[in-house]
């Protein structure tokens, strides 16, 4: 009933050639690479661009709320003051969401995907916790148990031990949403993310879109890479990843499939 629900508002066509077209004509021109599955039984129905992979970056986020709220380590409602100039490890995190959002909580944090709330909340999980929080996943990472304070808050950013292909990350996306009650703190902040918040740039009329962007930094490399994960739940699920770009990038590519398929 869950996924009838969320269906019923999805009025996206679908058919067995038209994600195959539709991501061609989004990604044409373009590095990205791109992945889409069928949300009911994970098959791959459309691929483009040479196989990558990277670190998750802010993608990562709902996996590890989802956690925290299910094991009572944060409340929905706990807020936290975002000064917007995070730095750890002598690493710049400094929050882009809108100056008139100081306190932040939950809900708003992964739609905002503030990073000063996340950090926070990296501080306040066991190493045990998180590890298990990020296996959730199911994407290959590094052991948190033994693992610093900094190394635990870029954990849950995205950018330190942990890594993605486009269709793991699919995959992952698929099985959070499947599992998530449709009125949940996480479910409503993915929508709230495409409908204004950090994965905007996604959004398509007519088109009900649970959706998470992320930018981040592979080892070694001084640019960033861009994700954009998006699930039309009953339907299917896209992930774009832009090499050389943000995750701002990567949602208008995934809009332009969108507005493919709603075609």
């Amino acid at each position: 009933m869950r996924l009838a629900v969320f269906a019923m508002v999805a009025v996206l066509p679908l058919s067995a050639e038209t994600p195959r077209e539709a991501l061609h004509h989004a990604v044409a021109h373009t590095q990205a690479t791109a992945v889409v599955v069928d949300f009911a039984t994970g098959k791959v129905i459309a691929q483009e661009g040479v196989a990558r992979r990277g670190t998750p970056g802010s993608t990562i986020k709902p996996f590890v709320l989802e956690y925290a709220l299910q094991h009572g380590l944060v409340k929905a409602e706990t807020q936290v003051y975002c000064r917007r100039n995070l730095r750890i490890a002598g690493r710049d995190f400094a929050c882009t969401h809108p100056a008139s959002l100081p306190v932040v909580d939950a809900e708003t944090a992964l739609a905002e995907s503030c990073n000063t709330w996340f950090a926070a909340l990296a501080r306040r999980m066991p190493p045990q916790e998180l590890e298990q929080a990020v296996a959730a996943t199911l994407l290959p990472h590094e052991s948190l148990r033994f693992a610093s304070m900094d190394q635990r808050q870029l954990a849950v950013l995205g950018v330190w031990g942990s890594t993605a292909s486009p269709l793991e990350l699919a995959q992952a996306y698929r099985a959070l949403v499947q599992r998530l009650p449709q009125d949940s703190v996480v479910a409503r902040s993915l929508r709230e993310s495409v409908e204004h918040g950090m994965a905007n740039p996604a959004a398509t009329r007519g088109v009900t879109i649970l959706g998470k962007t992320g930018t981040a930094q592979n080892p070694g490399e001084s640019w960033t890479h861009g994700w954009f994960a998006g699930v039309v739940p009953g339907r299917l699920v896209i992930v774009m990843y832009v090499p050389r770009g943000d995750g701002g990038t990567a949602a208008r590519l995934a809009h332009g499939f969108f507005t493919e398929m709603a075609r």
